[in-house]
């Protein structure tokens, strides 16, 4: 219990931080912008950087679970797809919630969570773990950004859209998360030695964009409102918190998986729904109320499900 009380409670107690910065009026919506975009073109980009262009191969462990994140998010992709369907939940709306059941914020929550429930284990157990978790990043993170972009495509009514998919396949290959992590592998895979000033000042900035990454989350949280039913975000957020991480158990064992890196697997696959969905929904003309609803409740009862997880395994 003291374990998931340490890596929990930090994880939210600095998002409900930027809540309270954001209705407190210390921070505004051109500093959480500011916050966000450090974040994911330097901060998150010169961490993996530095992580993976000094890690060891770790192909048999990170297949695993790229694999296992991968189908994962197709089976909540499918049963987003089907409750939709099922539900007669109105056509336009369908992408917003299919979304919200597949992208997981895997970046901003997950590694820094991760981080703190691997922290005390043996570094001949941690260390690999903390490589593979880093490699299968890129492949399903390019997933998440097709299948979201898909879905919202697919079910929009707005026939004056600019939606093209160049320009999906620019945005994924110019993806700063993207790009560093082949970076950082490629150097590895070449076994290059990044002089120890680079590799520092990697380190530096990139300790500070998880705290910024939280607090900008906790910042635009606080400026999303419940609009509607809460019926659909309940829905969206079971998919995602309760059954990904289901879904993510079965495959992992299938797999071989098992303990710590079994345990980190499920915690990745019951991220809730990225804050980033909201933006694409909105861009795109979706149900962004949907979209921003989902975002809210996922996040909120996520410390609730990521509890009982962590007992649970």
């Amino acid at each position: 219990m003291q374990v998931i009380l340490n890596s929990l409670i930090p994880i939210f107690a600095v998002i409900g931080l930027g809540i309270a910065l954001r209705r407190g009026s210390f921070l505004d919506q051109a500093a959480t912008q500011s916050f966000n975009r450090f974040a994911y073109y330097w901060g998150l980009p010169l961490f993996l950087f530095h992580k993976l262009s000094d890690v060891a191969p770790q192909a048999g462990l990170a297949n695993r679970y790229t694999l296992s994140l991968l189908l994962t998010t197709m089976v909540a992709m499918l049963c987003g797809w089907l409750v939709a369907r099922v539900a007669g939940i109105r056509f336009a709306s369908r992408g917003a919630f299919v979304q919200a059941s597949l992208r997981g914020n895997l970046a901003f929550m997950g590694l820094p969570l991760v981080a703190f429930l691997i922290a005390d284990l043996d570094v001949a157990l941690r260390d690999p773990i903390e490589a593979a978790m880093l490699i299968s990043l890129a492949p399903v993170i390019i997933f998440y950004n097709v299948a979201s972009v898909a879905m919202l495509a697919i079910y929009n009514e707005d026939s004056e859209s600019n939606f093209s998919w160049s320009r999906v396949l620019r945005n994924v290959v110019s993806n700063p998360i993207l790009l560093a992590c082949l970076a950082g592998w490629l150097v590895q895979q070449l076994g290059w030695q990044i002089p120890s000033a680079i590799q520092r000042t990697c380190q530096i900035i990139g300790a500070a964009a998880f705290p910024m990454a939280l607090i900008g989350i906790g910042s635009q949280l606080a400026q999303i409102s419940l609009r509607g039913q809460l019926r659909l975000p309940l829905v969206s957020t079971a998919i995602k918190c309760v059954v990904c991480p289901a879904v993510g158990w079965a495959i992992a064992t299938l797999l071989g998986l098992a303990g710590a890196e079994r345990m980190v697997l499920v915690v990745l696959s019951a991220m809730p729904t990225a804050v980033s969905s909201f933006v694409l929904a909105e861009q795109m003309n979706s149900d962004a109320d949907l979209a921003a609803s989902s975002v809210v409740v996922s996040t909120a009862l996520s410390m609730l499900t990521l509890t009982v997880l962590l007992l649970i395994l």
